[in-house]
């Protein structure tokens, strides 16, 4: 879409008679989104429709099609989404809507299709009803009205990194022979939500390019079902976005809502009982003494690299060594068919481990060797309004990364209490403490670890 300049954004609101301390929000703006935030937060609810419309004016011209007209509504309704408060949003739609009709300007009707395609739900009849107003008034449609919001559903493929940080999921549609493909990135370190999502035409390029990377770099490509492809997307997507780069944050603010769309389009699996469930773990240091062990409830279709992450959290280790699940169903980790490991991306907890009583071992850092008991206790329906995963309870601190397994952490403790002992000083160092009062093995904060994983735990029932 053609977004107004801040020139044309100022002459529209001189013309509407704005008095000048709004004009001077303007004037010290840097482009167009800034000085949208401006007016909100000056309690200026947006520019005046007219110059809405004009971004609109392209979405008329013989070439435009159904995509072009999306990406333009999605861009447009990114820049309002970030303009206005979450609980204003309707209401500013519903007047932009309302002000265009007024016009009864041929971008009016072109705002109002795009609008009933791609706008929250609530806002899609306004805008479908205040077109048909217009057409019945006179008006025509532009050609790509009929296709607009019904693309052929494609193949949808992706990679998941061997720890399960960073995920790619590629979503493909068509209109006719125009093939465009939805590129989404996953960052399951940052909360599990949408890191960057952008448009291409070119959905053999990003193939390729999945599979060279999932060759070059140990990662694991996949076809996804339809199915599976929507349930990891509508996952991410009710997170909170998690873009870092300016590109970023500009590619997510400007396709989200597209996104949004394409995945309602895509089939919705048939829920099971195991999808609303949690296992209630009890995982204990094997060979500690006294033992060191936490009790989580983790949703019974969480896969095994979601898995090793929340007992790395739960343990306060570092993710910086191997690992495997050993399991009544196999050995899972980093895919490795040489070590027998299977891919712990494409497995769940349920798949292993379905019923209480089943035990399984989770062997972090293969030099060290911290083995851990897994012992599912019970598996129920998930709490409304609970987020999972979570921890119960817990007794002891973890050990510190490297410090020689469970005969290394008995002696390091022996030696920290001893303020005598030869080796005293430099294990103070090695830990970087000034003070050995602030190591304590008795230590177990319940409240912090459930801070780390309260960024990506997700609620399974809605209260």
């Amino acid at each position: 879409m053609s977004d107004p300049t801040l020139a044309d954004l100022r002459a529209s609101l001189a013309a509407d008679g704005a008095p000048e301390h709004v004009l001077e929000l303007v004037d010290d703006s840097t482009d167009i989104d800034d000085a949208l935030e401006r007016l909100a937060a000056a309690g200026v609810t947006g520019p005046p429709v007219s110059a809405l419309l004009d971004g609109f004016t392209p979405l008329l011209e013989q070439g435009c099609g159904p995509l072009d007209a999306e990406l333009s509504g999605s861009d447009f309704l990114g820049v309002v989404i970030d303009s206005v408060a979450p609980e204003d949003l309707h209401r500013a739609l519903t007047a932009v809507v309302s002000d265009g009709e007024a016009t009864g300007s041929p971008e009016a009707l072109a705002m109002a299709r795009v609008l009933a395609v791609l706008a929250p739900a609530p806002v899609r009849d306004l805008a479908r009803a205040a077109a048909d107003r217009l057409v019945a008034g006179g008006l025509r449609d532009p050609r790509w009205v009929k296709a607009v919001g019904k693309p052929a559903v494609g193949e949808c493929f992706g990679y998941t990194d061997p720890h399960g940080a960073q995920q790619g999921v590629a979503l493909t549609f068509s209109y006719g022979r125009k093939v465009h493909v939805l590129v989404v990135l996953i960052d399951h370190d940052l909360g599990g939500g949408v890191k960057d999502c952008f448009v291409t035409d070119r959905p053999k390029e990003i193939r390729a390019g999945y599979e060279q990377a999932a060759e070059q770099h140990g990662m694991v490509f996949r076809v996804y079902p339809p199915e599976q492809a929507r349930a990891i997307v509508a996952d991410a997507l009710d997170r909170e976005p998690c873009p870092v780069e300016p590109d970023q944050v500009e590619d997510v603010r400007a396709h989200v809502t597209l996104l949004r769309q394409r995945v309602e389009l895509l089939p919705e699996a048939p829920r099971t009982p195991a999808d609303t469930s949690v296992h209630r773990l009890k995982i204990t240091l094997s060979g500690s003494k006294p033992p060191i062990w936490r009790r989580l409830e983790v949703p019974s279709t969480i896969p095994l690299v979601h898995l090793h992450r929340a007992v790395q959290d739960a343990f306060e280790w570092e993710d910086c060594h191997l690992w495997v699940f050993h399991t009544p169903a196999g050995d899972y980790g980093v895919h490795d068919p040489e070590l027998g490991h299977g891919d712990a991306t494409a497995v769940t907890l349920a798949d292993v481990a379905p019923t209480p009583k089943t035990r399984l071992t989770y062997l972090y850092d293969f030099g060290d060797d911290w083995d851990h008991d897994i012992l599912v206790e019970d598996v129920a329906q998930a709490e409304p309004g609970a987020a999972y995963p979570r921890c119960l309870t817990g007794r002891r601190a973890a050990p510190p990364e490297d410090c020689g397994g469970i005969p290394g952490y008995d002696h390091l403790c022996e030696v920290l209490a001893d303020p005598f002992h030869p080796e005293h000083a430099e294990l103070l160092e090695w830990l970087e403490l000034d003070d050995p009062a602030d190591f304590d093995p008795a230590a177990f904060d319940r409240d912090e670890l459930n801070d780390y994983l309260a960024a990506w735990a997700k609620v399974l029932v809605k209260p």
